[in-house]
């Protein structure tokens, strides 16, 4: 049986938050499929990484190619986040917004639309190296199923992984030092997604055994699966996995986006507090969807709220919170110290 150890830091009296990134495509006019015309206006790409930049506690973006950086703008863009000391942290292909993508992707059936999609996370590569951007992430949005026996799953799972592959061997033979992630999330746009869990993505990710292959965990879509974070990213965490996060908030039942700790603050406490745990040093991404408000409220309730709950985390660990977890038979002494911990946060 494997030995896996994790690293445990030292309690922090006065702990650094990690650096926060925010995802481009939130903070512009918002569309769904009972409001095709959205309820905002159009921002343009480069407003939108201003509109970031000027806000306090955000240091990164994520961006798509080709749909918000490609050769095109590449120049103005990288202008742009000099002024306003900017990182690129995750940059990933789009292969799920167009025709050709509507039954699949990297595991589409049809041979050329996958080599297309792989072309298009290949150039998402090319780029990212440009800027040094540390991770790139897959999403299976398409790959999956709509009706029941649409799909052979076992074809489906071989031609992905296949597909994974072929990306992995691309970045090797360029030298390149991006890690790539993927992505859960059990539906929409399709009713099923493949890997659609957090065990899933692992379970595969495990069986490339690749160093540069791992887990961007979604809040938002882990919550929606129903699964509790804190399991979750323990698991990954035992395999050295977490690459990357994306912070949102949900009741569970649609992915709707909402800043993180606004459903429950209790809830992002404990996710702060694994991730703390596991001397997780990556960054916080923010996925936000405001459809009705502005965006730049979406961003700074966020960053108050991830530093409030990394607050709070600091304070549990100097009142005893780890040694109240190693029997696991402390259920309301560890829920009355996160209560008072809240009230006493700053």
């Amino acid at each position: 049986m494997r030995n896996i150890h994790l690293r445990l830091l030292p309690i922090k009296e006065d702990g650094d938050m990690n650096r926060i990134c925010m995802g481009i495509w939130g903070n512009t006019n918002l569309r769904d499929r009972f409001n095709i015309n959205g309820f905002g206006d159009d921002i343009s790409i480069i407003d939108r990484i201003k509109q970031v930049g000027e806000t306090d506690g955000i240091d990164g973006i994520e961006l798509h190619l080709p749909t918000e950086i490609n050769d095109s703008n590449a120049d103005e863009i990288e202008k742009v986040l000099d002024d306003y000391n900017l990182q690129i942290v995750q940059l990933c292909g789009h292969t799920w917004t167009e025709k050709q993508y509507k039954f699949g992707a990297l595991a589409n059936s049809d041979e050329k639309i996958r080599s297309n999609a792989i072309d298009r996370v290949k150039a998402a590569l090319d780029m990212g190296a440009r800027f040094s951007v540390p991770i790139s992430v897959l999403w299976p949005a398409t790959d999956g199923n709509d009706f029941p026996m649409q799909t052979d799953y076992l074809s489906l799972y071989q031609r992905y992984l296949d597909s994974v592959n072929r990306i992995l061997e691309y970045l090797h033979q360029n030298d390149y030092s991006t890690r790539i992630c993927l992505e859960p999330k059990p539906f929409e746009p399709r009713s099923y997604i493949m890997m659609g869990t957090t065990a899933q993505a692992l379970c595969v990710v495990n069986e490339v055994n690749d160093p540069n292959f791992g887990i961007n965990l979604d809040i938002g879509h882990s919550l929606i699966a129903r699964e509790n974070i804190e399991d979750q990213l323990s698991l990954i965490a035992r395999y050295g996995r977490l690459f990357h996060t994306h912070f949102d908030d949900n009741d569970m039942q649609a992915d709707v986006d909402l800043p993180p700790g606004t459903i429950s603050f209790e809830r992002l406490v404990s996710i702060i507090y694994i991730l703390d745990e596991i001397a997780y040093d990556g960054w916080f991404g923010l996925d936000l969807f405001p459809y009705r408000d502005d965006p730049v409220e979406f961003m700074k309730l966020s960053v108050e709220n991830l530093n409030l709950a990394k607050n709070v985390v600091n304070l549990m660990n100097q009142k005893g919170a780890r040694q109240l977890r190693v029997s696991g038979d402390q259920g309301p002494q560890m829920s009355r110290l996160l209560r008072d911990c809240i009230r006493e946060a700053k």
